[in-house]
C-alpha cells in the first residue's frame, strides 16, 4: 500500500534558509561576545587574584622560615598574571608603626618608629590589591581591607604576668623591583635584635599610619584578635602589660 504523500517545494529557497541559518549563528556569536567572554574574562581576573593570595601566603611563609627558623636564605618561583607585582623599600613605606609605652604616671615614653617595606600586588582589571606588610597579608578594595594571614604577634598571660611579644619584619632591597609573569623572590635575613622591657603594669600603644588602604586590617586585627582597645584614630592599647618584647627583622630582598 502505497503512503499518502504531499510534494510540494514551491516555496522553499535555498537562499532563506542560509539567511536564517546565518543569523542564528550571528545571534549566538552576538550572546557569547556581549555576555559570555566578560564573564569568562571576570573569571580569569578572580583566578588570577585568588593565586597571587596564595602566592602571598607562600612568601609570608619564607619570611617566616628566614625570621624564625633561621633557614638563611629562601627563593619560590612565581607567577603574576592579572596584575604587577611590586616590591617597596621600608624607606619608601614610611614609619607606619610607632610602639610605645604610657606609663602610670601618664607620660609617654616611645620605643619604636618603624617602617615595615611591602610586596604590593594591583590587579589590572579589578578593584583588588593585595599587600604583605609587616608579616601580614592583606587584601584591600574599595571600602576598606582585610587580613588574609595573620602576623606573629601574641600575648602569653602565663604565671600571672602579661606579656606582650610584637615582631616586626622590613623588606629592603639595593632598588624598588616590579614583575610581571614568571619570576622568582630570592630573599635572606640580614640581621635581628630584640629588645625587652618590664613594666609595672603599663600600658602599650600601638599606632598605625598609612595611605588608607590597609588601615581597616591592621584596626581589625589589633581590636579584634589582639584584644586592643582603639584609644584615637589609628592609636590602639593594651593595658596591664608586665613586660614588652620587641623582636626586629630586616629582609634583604635580592630579587623578583
Amino acid at each position: 500500500m502505497k503512503a499518502f504523500q504531499i510534494i510540494n517545494d514551491d516555496g522553499v529557497s535555498e537562499a532563506i534558509g542560509f539567511i536564517i541559518i546565518f543569523g542564528l549563528v550571528m545571534t549566538g556569536i552576538a550572546l557569547i561576545t556581549l555576555y559570555g567572554y566578560p564573564m569568562l574574562l571576570q573569571q580569569q581576573s578572580n583566578a588570577d587574584v585568588r593565586n597571587m593570595e596564595q602566592t602571598m601566603v607562600v612568601l609570608q611563609n619564607d619570611i617566616k622560615s628566614l625570621c624564625y627558623k633561621s633557614v638563611p636564605y629562601k627563593e619560590t618561583s612565581l607567577q603574576v598574571a592579572g596584575g604587577v607585582l611590586t616590591m617597596e623599600n621600608a624607606t619608601a613605606t614610611g614609619k607606619r608603626f610607632n610602639i610605645s609605652v604610657i606609663k602610670n604616671d601618664g607620660t609617654i615614653n616611645t620605643t619604636e618608629l618603624f617602617s615595615p617595606g611591602a610586596f604590593v600586588y594591583t590587579a589590572d582589571s579589578q578593584d583588588a590589591t593585595l599587600a604583605l606588610e609587616n608579616g601580614a597579608v592583606i587584601r584591600a578594595q574599595a571600602g576598606g581591607s582585610s587580613m588574609i594571614a595573620e602576623p606573629r604577634w601574641y600575648i602569653d598571660t602565663n604565671n600571672g604576668e602579661k606579656t606582650f611579644v610584637i615582631n616586626l619584619v622590613a623588606l629592603n632591597a639595593s632598588t624598588e623591583m616590579s614583575r610581571n609573569g614568571m619570576g622568582t623572590v630570592r630573599m635572606k635575613l640580614n640581621n635581628s635584635t630584640v629588645s625587652s622591657l618590664n613594666l609595672p603594669k603599663e600600658t602599650v600603644a600601638v599606632s598605625y599610619t598609612s595611605t588608607g588602604e590597609f588601615s581597616r586590617a591592621w584596626e581589625n586585627y589589633l581590636t579584634g584578635t589582639l584584644k586592643m582597645n582603639k584609644s584615637g584614630d589609628n592609636t590602639y592599647t593594651l593595658g596591664g602589660v608586665d613586660r614588652l618584647i620587641v623582636k626586629k627583622y630586616e629582609v634583604q630582598v635580592l630579587g623578583i
